[in-house]
């Protein structure tokens, strides 16, 4: 979205979530993603110092829809709800629907949450078809396999390693084992990485995101009512998406169109730069995303991002940290929520051994058949 009289006059204002290693070391059959949900959407309303009873929009995303979830809370004469499909590539749509609403008075508290049990209901992803169009007849059978080949393919053309891929997972593994509710707090290094099995050729298990369960949620707000709250306000700045439809999963421009066009429609209302942001919220749900992302958005030179990622670029200490809290390639797969949830620690300063000095701008993107950007910022740079 690109209207600059809206940039900054909405806000996160309390985040939740769930303890992803406890969930992940501790599976329950009877674990319900609208039992997540509840208790996300609960330390979201404390974490903004508000009330239930000053909730009156809800938004739902992930596996648990509004109904059980509005019964659970005690949400149940909200103002404005909204459902949304289970899809990462949703969640940068749903924060913009919610700024929408409390900008334009449909609602004063806008909560919002995506809840997943993957793990615990023994999700396995590309066991079944999910390939478009004619691609599971030969033997495209999950997204995983798509980005695969499509990096082979870029391989072809730009040339560029195995290792040097590595670098990325290497460097947003560091980052999980900082954060105490990150799944993966094992330490992983190069070699690590390259004795890892192939999951689709040329990509490794490390090069996936995880099959967990969980749940993040948020508070939005208007920034002037945010100001009178319990922490200093996180401005949305804007969002913006581009479809990308296609009969083949990975674009093959590798989504550079998609992200100039975002790029376009966040920065230059804002007369921000690449050399603006402070850290990246990526959705990782592969290693290469980060990538791709990387030189669609202008931070690399095209063809030259696995170069670009080397010597801890893109790790806490470096130019440009990436996924500060693990992403989901080691904290959790939450669709890109918990990507959210982690800018807004960054930009409160309170992530702790994790916190990148002076961050006062933050980037997420999704790369996917609806591409999707986030710009956030801390209070008084709008």
């Amino acid at each position: 979205m690109s209207d600059r009289e809206f940039a900054g006059q909405t806000a996160i204002v309390g985040i939740g979530g769930s303890e992803f290693a406890r969930l992940y070391r501790s599976p329950d059959p009877d674990r319900t993603g609208e039992a997540l949900a509840t208790q996300a959407i609960a330390e979201a309303v404390a974490d903004a110092g508000l009330q239930k009873s000053d909730i009156d929009g809800l938004i739902t995303g992930g596996l648990a829809h509004y109904e059980p979830v509005a019964y659970r809370t005690g949400l149940t004469d909200v103002r404005f709800v909204a459902d949304y499909p289970q899809a990462g590539r949703m969640c940068s749509t749903a924060l913009m629907h919610a700024a929408t609403a409390v900008h334009h008075r449909l609602a004063d508290y806008v909560v919002l949450f995506n809840s997943v049990t993957f793990r615990t209901d023994r999700t396995s992803f590309g066991a079944q078809p999910q390939g478009l169009l004619y691609d599971p007849v030969y033997g495209m059978a999950s997204p995983g396999a798509q980005y695969s080949l499509a990096f082979t393919r870029y391989q072809a053309q730009y040339g560029g390693t195995e290792e040097q891929l590595g670098a990325i997972p290497v460097a947003i593994r560091s980052h999980a084992r900082m954060n105490p509710v990150a799944i993966m707090q094992q330490e992983m290094t190069i070699d690590d990485y390259l004795h890892a099995r192939y999951v689709a050729q040329p990509l490794r298990l490390f090069d996936y995101c995880l099959v967990n369960d969980g749940a993040v949620a948020y508070v939005v707000t208007t920034a002037e009512r945010a100001r009178d709250l319990a922490h200093p306000p996180v401005l949305i700045a804007g969002t913006a998406g581009r479809a990308n439809f296609r009969q083949w999963y990975v674009d093959l421009g590798f989504w550079e169109e998609a992200c100039r066009s975002m790029k376009s429609d966040l920065f230059d209302p804002l007369g921000v730069t690449t050399h603006d942001i402070d850290c990246l919220q990526v959705y990782d749900n592969f290693s290469v995303s980060v990538l791709w992302g990387l030189e669609g958005f202008g931070f690399a030179p095209r063809g030259q991002g696995l170069e670009w990622v080397q010597d801890g670029r893109i790790a806490l200490g470096g130019e440009l940290p990436v996924n500060t809290s693990g992403g989901m390639l080691s904290e959790a797969y939450l669709q890109g929520w918990n990507q959210h949830a982690e800018a807004v620690r960054q930009l409160r300063g309170t992530a702790g051994a994790r916190q990148v000095a002076d961050c006062d701008w933050s980037l997420y993107w999704c790369l996917s058949a609806l591409p999707g950007a986030t710009l956030l910022c801390r209070d008084g740079l709008l």
